[in-house]
């Protein structure tokens, strides 16, 4: 789907649907540039993308929080390539929190810096070099971002964010050229409760419990993500832009 030798930088790309992404566009022989702060994880993950496209892959080890990062991401990238074809935001960190909890502002700086800001930064910095190459950006939401709800307000809000940024940015930028999407997961199996938890055997519970309350009985794969953002990356999808395509097993369905 014309992905071949694309310029392809995908934030949070050590694990969970960054990793599922990454290792699906280097099966379309992209050309990678990697992002995550876990150095260990990203040499896992780059090692898998250069096993299936055979092409060296360029990794950045980093805080995407600080906005300098994020545009020395951009600069490195293009150094080494010469161009941005696509802009994949897929890192993202978890974040409770009730209006009257004691941490909630600190926690809503943290979640609104990589969930939020970032993907504005990263665009923002990219956007000249996805402008000459008429390319275009994949941001990930959430369904969460459809809804209300207790305790989660710093990353709710955060995802909502995204998608009203996403539609911005796709206005802005559509007479350039540039394309912007967003992809809306519901239930992933990912590593991100157990980080919370701690506990392998609560998490496997939990994702269990979870499938089973979808309309359709089962999670979410990754590499059902990755492939709807190979097609969104590709001349298939030059028409598509400004649009949310949620992913959620139906879940969504179940709340209306």
């Amino acid at each position: 789907m014309s992905i071949k030798n694309k310029v392809v930088l995908i934030t949070g790309a050590g694990s969970g649907i960054g990793m599922g992404i990454a290792i699906r566009f280097a099966k379309s022989c992209a050309k990678l540039s990697l992002i995550d702060i876990n150095s260990d994880k990203l040499d896992n993950v780059a090692l898998k993308c250069e096993y299936e496209s055979k092409e060296r892959v360029l990794k950045i080890v980093t805080d995407i929080s600080v906005r300098d990062n994020i545009k020395n991401v951009v600069n490195t990238t293009l150094r080494e390539y010469g161009r941005i074809d696509v802009v994949v935001n897929c890192a993202g960190t978890s974040g409770n929190g009730f209006i009257t909890s004691e941490e909630l502002l600190n926690d809503l700086d943290i979640v609104l810096n990589i969930n939020l800001k970032s993907v504005i930064a990263l665009t923002h910095y990219a956007a000249n070099a996805l402008i000459e190459s008429k390319g275009g950006v994949i941001n990930i939401a959430s369904m969460l971002a459809y809804f209300v709800g207790k305790g989660a307000i710093p990353y709710i809000v955060a995802k909502a964010g995204v998608l009203h940024f996403t539609k911005c940015a796709a206005l802005e930028l559509a007479e350039k050229g540039v394309r912007v999407n967003s992809i809306s997961p519901g239930p992933v199996k990912t590593n991100i409760l157990l980080n919370i938890i701690q506990n392998q055997e609560k998490s496997d519970e939990f994702w269990d419990n979870l499938g089973k309350q979808t309309p359709l009985g089962r999670l979410v794969k990754a590499e059902e993500i990755a492939e709807l953002a190979v097609y969104l990356a590709s001349n298939k999808a030059m028409s598509i832009t400004g649009s949310d395509f949620l992913i959620d097993a139906g879940s969504t369905l179940s709340k209306l």
